[in-house]
């Protein structure tokens, strides 16, 4: 044999396997790199969520303390807040006959709710979405631990859980909700228990990161969760309170602030959020990247001739959304429909403010103003599905459609007919069960059929939003989506506390659900319904035709 047929002496070595795991000390590696990468992707998100919640907690605190200046107020608002309906969807103070146990009847479930969400949200845009796009990989191949980049977004958003109860605190000491001579423990609780359930959130999205192998899937598994758990809490509180125990979100509930001021239940709300956290990590060690827990559903062989259709394809996108709003609209509607006569009676003696606010007195007025709730949220359904154009177009899922036979003009218009039919039958719907629960309670069946045309007058002005939607996919597609929710999130703050702000009166008269008719408390006028009829068909008119001549902007 000559030196050249010798074999290498390494060639045992090189074949042989290497062990290439990291260290377990290894795992953590980059991690502050990864916190201010996570803090600076998301400081837009998490400076709106902070806001939104601590001032939506402030404001209610300071329109309640110029609302119950009486004893007797504060007694008429606790008895209503025992009403079945309140108590469903609020859940029930420990001391609601004070100013503080008002405010927590109104807000605290709002708060806890949309930190939860909020929280599942984030979680998952830092982890299984950034996964998905391959962002992660490409993070981890310089010198990354493992665990770094989850950890670091959840320490971020630990980090906003914690600052938004310690200001909700805050806001609540400053505000004076404590019972005079009670001291401050009241307001700590309080905001104790908004940042646990907020913990809570992020212990399910870690988890749910890890189980589905899409951010769809997370994010939609992380959801059902807190819903389910709001569900539970909503039996148990109309039921003998068992299970109200069962929930975390029960668990935040009975730290009972103003009344027992519990601890342990947040100290529960902690070692709870840590079990999840320690399952999401070991997951997040054991599984391959990219997939998850449970394995990817695959599709059928085949696909209904339906799904070839814009309609249709968008029918079956949106078949989640759309079954959830709905039940969202009915829910709401009976909740509010089943309290409308104990409301009338506490508001009876509020004075010009709440007059002024519900544009009248009476039953008639407060059915408005219901009515005018209910289109507001079949607007964000209506703009949810409007802003699936842009998403379809960012996502990809466009561009194999247009490349047949479809026209664009088509492909829009049919799909413009899920917001367009839709908000008309769940304002007729949720219109309708307000009626009927209201005429429930007074032996009154006639009220479905007023209430449902009072909530559809509404329907030109949803279509303001969504003709607003499309005007912004055709012009302004990369921001088209976050423009129209800030819109639409402005919009909510204007309509729901417009008077407290001091706006001036033009500026109101101008927004579209301002300009629709109060039904039934006043009197129907076509002319404002009919311009915002044309004015909605104009914008979505010239949002087609830009569309019709841009090119396709994908991502």
């Amino acid at each position: 044999m000559t030196a050249a047929q010798a074999p290498l002496p390494q060639a045992a070595s090189v074949l042989a396997p290497v062990d290439v795991r990291r260290p377990p000390a290894d795992g953590l590696a980059g991690l502050g790199t990864m916190v201010r990468l996570v803090v600076r992707r998301n400081r837009v998100r998490l400076a709106v969520w902070f806001v939104v919640i601590v001032g939506l907690f402030a404001y209610v605190g300071e329109y309640y303390k110029g609302l119950f200046t009486t004893q007797q107020a504060l007694d008429d608002f606790a008895k209503l807040s025992d009403s079945p309906g309140i108590k469903a969807l609020t859940g029930l103070a420990a001391a609601p006959a004070t100013l503080g146990g008002a405010v927590w009847t109104k807000i605290w479930m709002t708060c806890v709710l949309t930190l939860a969400l909020g929280v599942v949200f984030l979680v998952t845009r830092n982890g299984r979405a950034d996964e998905e796009v391959g962002r992660t990989e490409l993070l981890r191949s310089r010198m990354l631990g493992l665990h770094a980049y989850s950890v670091a977004s959840w320490l971020v958003n630990a980090a906003l859980c914690v600052a938004i109860g310690l200001f909700v605190a805050l806001a609540s000491a400053g505000l004076g909700l404590d019972p005079a001579g009670a001291g401050t423990i009241g307001s700590w609780v309080i905001g104790a228990s908004v940042t646990g359930v907020g913990l809570f959130g992020m212990g399910v999205a870690a988890v749910a990161g890890q189980v589905s192998s899409t951010s769809r899937g997370a994010n939609s598994l992380g959801s059902i969760v807190i819903v389910a758990c709001y569900v539970l809490r909503m039996v148990g509180d109309l039921g003998n309170g068992a299970l109200t125990w069962v929930s975390p979100i029960g668990w935040g509930q009975q730290m009972a602030p103003w009344g027992a001021n519990r601890w342990w239940p947040f100290a529960l709300l902690v070692a709870l959020t840590g079990v999840l956290l320690a399952v999401a990590w070991r997951a997040e060690a054991r599984r391959d990247h990219g997939a998850g827990l449970l394995p990817q559903r695959s599709g059928r062989v085949d696909a209904p001739q339906r799904y070839a259709t814009p309609l249709g394809l968008a029918l079956r996108l949106q078949r989640g959304p759309i079954i959830g709003w709905t039940i969202a609209a009915v829910l709401g509607a009976l909740l509010l429909g089943s309290v409308v006569k104990q409301m009338n009676d506490l508001l009876a003696d509020a004075g010009s403010n709440v007059s002024a606010i519900m544009h009248g007195t009476g039953v008639a007025a407060l059915l408005g103003l219901m009515a005018g709730l209910i289109a507001l949220i079949v607007a964000v359904f209506a703009v949810q599905s409007a802003t699936q154009l842009r998403a379809d177009e960012a996502s990809g899922i466009l561009e194999p459609q247009l490349a047949g036979a479809l026209s664009r003009t088509r492909w829009v218009l049919e799909r413009l007919l899920i917001p367009t039919v839709g908000a008309a039958a769940l304002l007729a719907v949720g219109g309708g069960l307000l009626g009927i629960g209201y005429g429930a309670t007074i032996g009154d069946a006639s009220q479905g059929p007023r209430i449902a045309g009072a909530a559809l007058a509404y329907w030109p002005a949803v279509m303001v939003l969504t003709g607003l939607a499309v005007l912004l996919f055709g012009y302004l597609p990369r921001v088209a989506i976050p423009v129209t929710w800030g819109i639409v999130a402005a919009l909510w703050i204007v309509m729901l506390i417009g008077d407290a702000l001091h706006l001036p009166g033009w500026v109101l008269d101008v927004l579209p659900f301002s300009a629709t008719p109060i039904l039934p408390a006043e009197r129907m006028t076509w002319t404002p319904l009919i311009v915002m009829t044309a004015a909605a068909a104009m914008l979505t008119w010239a949002g087609l035709a830009r569309f019709t001549r841009r090119d396709v902007q994908p991502g």
